[in-house]
């Protein structure tokens, strides 16, 4: 009765002065410790009751690894599952979900893959919380066909389990394959509510998909207007629905808003800002040529700054020409000796434009001493029918020829309205002269 109403003295008093001690009794005072979020007096009661000899059923067992998911702890969580199999407890959903939960954390793929093992063993493959567990788990560890396979093989797809293989592909930023899940799950009708709002949101922010991505297309009122939504159904807020809402804001240059936002989120919300979302606010400021905003942005935050805030304000500063923000970014950048190709490209490019050679010949020597290569641009492009690839320079199309006799047309008229800048490739300038005889 005590435990039940959060009462944990006088009950803990009275299970030590206990002679014998029965499952019951040790279950309820751990259960009671652990809805408490009291982890280590739960922790030490478990090891007590081991050490007495008592029996640890299945309720126990899971209320502890359990309290090892919560804490951070995945490996003594997956310790604590193995451990129990060994004992000979029979496992069921419960067990199952906390055993697939710490290796999605840990990216422990061949444990994963044991657990799976296990599941078809027990006959538990069939309940719709260990499938949505069991994709959750292998797209987490990169293993996303596998993922997308047992996906497939849900016949009956609920709105969670939509929502678990969106949100996975959408976190390792796989757009065009999100892009045709979201299809998937609108002509299946299925029915948006809170839950699929809150997986659309970061989707919003990062796809380059008029009908899908708002916030990237100019729509970035739209995404709010999800964000919004989210808040009035009281949905929690995480940092990462935060970055989605700020990315929004950045690519349709709604700047009071991602302001307001950004100063808000610890004050309104209680979400401490990362790294991403003072990455975000350069973007949103660079974007509309509020350089000094975007300076001062990076001068104020409590972290390193990344290679990719410096790369985003040297994009920003080439954009709008501001040389002295724009060099001073190039110099912190290669501080930092980025191993990506494209910010190579990037401060080649602003030596070359400041027409600073000595600089321009040391960054040269970095990407030939790191054998740095530049992968070709890929853009895919809704045509319709479904997406397609453009890739730079590519030639393997049978219309080769008159793609780049269009191009090289195309080149012109924006060297003529000086549209274009001195970053395009002098080889697809070439290729396209060269194709067109």
């Amino acid at each position: 009765m005590y435990v039940k109403y959060g009462e944990l003295d006088v009950p803990h008093d009275i299970f030590a002065r206990m002679p014998i001690k029965d499952v019951v009794s040790w279950n309820s005072i751990i259960s009671g410790y652990a809805s408490k979020g009291m982890w280590s007096k739960a922790f030490e009661l478990f090891d007590k009751m081991r050490d007495a000899g008592a029996e640890r059923g299945i309720i126990t067992w899971n209320t502890i690894a359990g309290g090892c998911l919560r804490t951070g702890n995945f490996i003594g969580a997956l310790k604590l599952f193995f451990q129990m199999i060994t004992c000979g407890i029979q496992l069921e959903p419960m067990s199952t979900l906390i055993g697939l939960s710490a290796c999605s954390h840990t990216g422990l793929l061949k444990i994963g893959k044991e657990i799976h093992g296990l599941v078809i063993r027990s006959h538990l493959g069939d309940v719709d919380n260990v499938k949505n567990a069991l994709i959750n788990m292998y797209a987490r560890c990169k293993a996303l066909k596998k993922a997308h396979i047992l996906f497939q093989r849900v016949v009956s797809k609920a709105v969670i389990t939509w929502k678990t293989i969106i949100s996975v592909f959408s976190h390792w930023d796989m757009s065009e394959k999100t892009s045709f899940l979201f299809q998937e799950m609108l002509l299946s009708g299925v029915e948006l509510n809170y839950i699929t709002i809150a997986c659309i949101l970061p989707l919003c922010a990062r796809m380059a998909n008029l009908q899908h991505g708002y916030g990237i297309q100019g729509e970035g009122r739209e995404a709010i207007k999800l964000f919004n939504e989210m808040i009035r159904l009281h949905i929690k807020l995480d940092h990462v629905t935060i970055i989605a809402a700020l990315s929004a804001c950045s690519h349709s240059g709604l700047v009071m808003q991602g302001q307001k936002l950004f100063e808000q989120m610890q004050s309104t919300y209680g979400i401490t800002p990362h790294l991403e979302h003072f990455s975000c606010m350069v973007d949103l400021f660079g974007r509309v040529g509020l350089l000094k905003n975007a300076k001062e942005i990076i001068m104020k935050i409590p972290y390193e700054p990344i290679p990719e805030m410096w790369a985003t304000l040297l994009g920003a500063c080439k954009i709008h020409r501001n040389t002295e923000i724009r060099e001073w970014a190039a110099e912190k950048l290669l501080d930092l000796k980025p191993d990506n190709p494209g910010y190579h490209m990037l401060i080649a490019n602003m030596y070359t434009d400041a027409r600073r050679w000595n600089k321009l010949a040391e960054v040269r020597t970095v990407i030939q001493d790191f054998g740095v290569r530049k992968s070709p641009g890929c853009a895919w492009v809704n045509i319709g029918s479904g997406f397609s690839p453009f890739l730079v320079v590519d030639t393997t199309s049978g219309q080769t020829n008159d793609i780049y006799c269009l191009l090289g047309g195309l080149n012109k008229q924006m060297k003529d309205t000086d549209q274009l800048t001195t970053e395009n490739s002098s080889s697809e300038e070439e290729l396209c002269e060269g194709l067109c005889f």
